[in-house]
């Protein structure tokens, strides 16, 4: 049997398309749902999707604070009396009856010392005087004000008379100032005495660097009491220390120790020596020939080589007479001799001395002195004693006014430092 099949025209597209659009409207419902659900989830979970914005901030600005040390300043005090002076002035008055009269007045500073407290009539006193009552505040001032203006005292002699050697102690190791008259001695010094290694223990048992421990404090105890100076004995230093540059004068003291030393404190006592240093070497023996006078010339040798000449110090020296006058070097151990061990009675009237460029660095004495401060007065009569020593302590003491007062030394540099900062 044949079936009949009726094929409408169109038909079949039109069904495809109507599954076709319904595919498409059930994808695109997905595609809705989904993206609702995707943008409703973040909602629903209280998810924070958004990145974080970070905001670049510029740093903060910074002042960097640079505290200084502060400037140390020794206190001065300024202690002056105001002085009252009296003053006439003429003011014209425009009466023709009164064309010029006198007016005296005293300055004062009750008014604040600058404006005048009444004008008044001609011829009446103003009293502007110095109430004794009044407060000041700042420096005490005790002599007389001076009036710059009138050229009655000049700038340079004002800042020399401000200068005090008290206000340098924390600074310089001596400050020693000589008056017009040679004897007016001022001042203060920190006396050091040299330390060695010796090669034996010397007379006594002592070391040899301090064999007669009782000299230096008699000659200290001489000073203070013949002068205004005010000498501190520091003790000992050796010639390595970096203390040594500011000493003003260094002592060292030996007898029958041959002291030895090392080429490190050869180099400080030549640099020492150069830089305006002096060095007083004292040989309690007495003999140009033992062991510890030899030695220590040897040492300066080391220090200066060629410079290192040791000549006689003429008897004219301003050593000789710096304080007090000598016709030449005092006696010593080498004439009295009161030790019965020493083998030879040699004499020595001369002193020695090393030079450089004319100022006098080593000062170099055969004669003992030190046992002539520390021991003649407390020598037994079986030794000649107790023997006269104070032409040795005023010795010593020029000595030391020498070294402390000599052009070109370190405390004539230290002054002339001080007075370049004034300037």
């Amino acid at each position: 049997m044949v079936e009949n099949i009726f094929k409408i025209p169109g038909y079949e597209l039109s069904e495809y398309l109507n599954k076709s659009v319904l595919t498409v409207r059930k994808q695109l419902f997905l595609f809705v749902a989904i993206s609702l659900i995707v943008h409703m989830m973040p909602i629903i979970l209280n998810v924070n999707l958004a990145g974080e914005v970070v905001e670049k901030k510029k740093p903060p600005t910074t002042v960097k604070f640079i505290q200084r040390a502060p400037r140390l300043q020794k206190q001065m005090e300024l202690q002056k009396t105001p002085k009252i002076v009296e003053r006439n002035m003429q003011r014209r008055v425009s009466q023709q009856r009164m064309s010029m009269m006198p007016r005296t007045m005293t300055t004062s500073s009750s008014h604040g010392g600058t404006a005048l407290g009444s004008l008044g009539r001609p011829g009446d006193l103003v009293d502007r005087s110095f109430s004794a009552k009044q407060q000041f505040y700042g420096p005490n001032i005790s002599t007389e004000i001076a009036n710059t203006r009138s050229g009655s005292k000049s700038l340079g002699s004002l800042k020399d008379e401000l200068i005090d050697y008290s206000n340098f102690q924390d600074r310089f190791y001596g400050w020693v100032e000589q008056g017009k008259n040679k004897k007016d001695i001022s001042g203060y010094l920190e006396f050091f005495q040299l330390r060695y290694r010796g090669s034996k223990i010397d007379e006594n048992s002592e070391e040899g660097w301090n064999v007669v421990p009782q000299a230096l404090p008699a000659l200290v105890e001489y000073a203070e009491d013949n002068t205004k100076l005010d000498i501190i004995l520091k003790g000992a230093i050796r010639l390595d220390s970096k203390e040594l540059m500011e000493v003003p004068m260094l002592y060292m003291m030996g007898s029958q120790t041959e002291p030895l030393y090392t080429k490190k404190e050869v180099e400080g006592l030549e640099k020492y020596l150069r830089s305006g240093g002096f060095l007083f070497i004292d040989d309690g023996y007495a003999a140009r020939w033992g062991s510890f006078n030899q030695k220590s010339r040897q040492m300066v040798t080391d220090a200066l080589g060629y410079d290192g000449e040791f000549e006689k110090i003429p008897n004219n020296h301003w050593l000789y007479h710096c304080w007090e006058d000598f016709g030449g070097a005092p006696p010593g151990e080498d004439e009295v001799r009161p030790n019965p061990n020493h083998p030879y009675k040699e004499k020595y009237n001369y002193l020695e001395g090393v030079f450089l460029n004319g100022r006098l660095v080593v000062l170099l004495s055969s004669k003992g002195y030190n046992k002539a401060w520390g021991q003649w007065p407390r020598n037994p009569p079986n030794l000649g004693g107790p023997l006269d020593n104070a032409r040795q302590l005023q010795f010593g003491l020029n000595v030391i006014v020498f070294a402390c007062t000599q052009k070109g030394g370190i405390i004539d540099q230290n002054k002339q430092k001080l007075a370049a900062q004034q300037n």
